[in-house]
């Protein structure tokens, strides 16, 4: 069960999702993302500070994208691993340093995160709140809503995501390790 967007990192007193381990099923469906060419392009730097697997969700959500704002629904599959549950599915590999993290919530069946970014320059400001909640031990829901501004151009999108456990055997789907 990969986070999408998992750029928050983790303090001490981050407490993993009680949830099996294994071959994740991830659907995010994600509204309010504007049409080409509104939307601002990613900068090299900042994909090549992510993880390889977040990268690439990120980079296929962008190309893939529809304009307008129109909803659309992805679906990966992720490995969850011991270790990438304990480091927060890559969460505390990503540091930015204009970006101000905190833990709202941290149990073994919610998780809150809220992360506030902004540009060196300042023409970008981003808020993220991320709300992880576990159903059971083979079904988790979830909630981002990012407002982000750049240029003094707002946009908002949100997500809604359901991961559901298929199998402890991964079978040819790697586990998430940070770079």
């Amino acid at each position: 069960m990969l986070l999408p967007f998992a750029a928050v990192g983790l303090a001490d007193d981050f407490k993993p999702l009680d949830t099996k381990l294994g071959l994740w099923e991830t659907t995010v469906n994600t509204e309010g993302m504007p049409a080409m060419p509104a939307m601002p392009q990613i900068p090299k730097e900042t994909l090549d500070k992510m993880p390889a697997a977040q990268r690439a969700q990120v980079e296929a959500m962008m190309k893939n994208r529809p304009g307008g704002g129109a909803p659309r629904a992805t679906v990966t599959k992720s490995c969850t691993t011991k270790e990438s549950q304990s480091r927060g599915f890559g969460m505390s590999e990503i540091k930015e340093a204009d970006c101000k993290r905190q833990i709202v919530t941290s149990t073994s069946s919610k998780m809150q995160l809220r992360m506030v970014c902004k540009s060196s320059t300042g023409a970008t400001m981003s808020e993220m709140d991320i709300l992880m909640e576990r159903i059971d031990s083979e079904h988790v829901k979830g909630t981002v809503s990012n407002k982000t501004s750049v240029r003094d151009s707002p946009m908002t999108i949100k997500m809604t995501i359901n991961s559901k456990w298929l199998s402890s055997d991964c079978g040819d789907v790697k586990p998430f390790v940070a770079k």
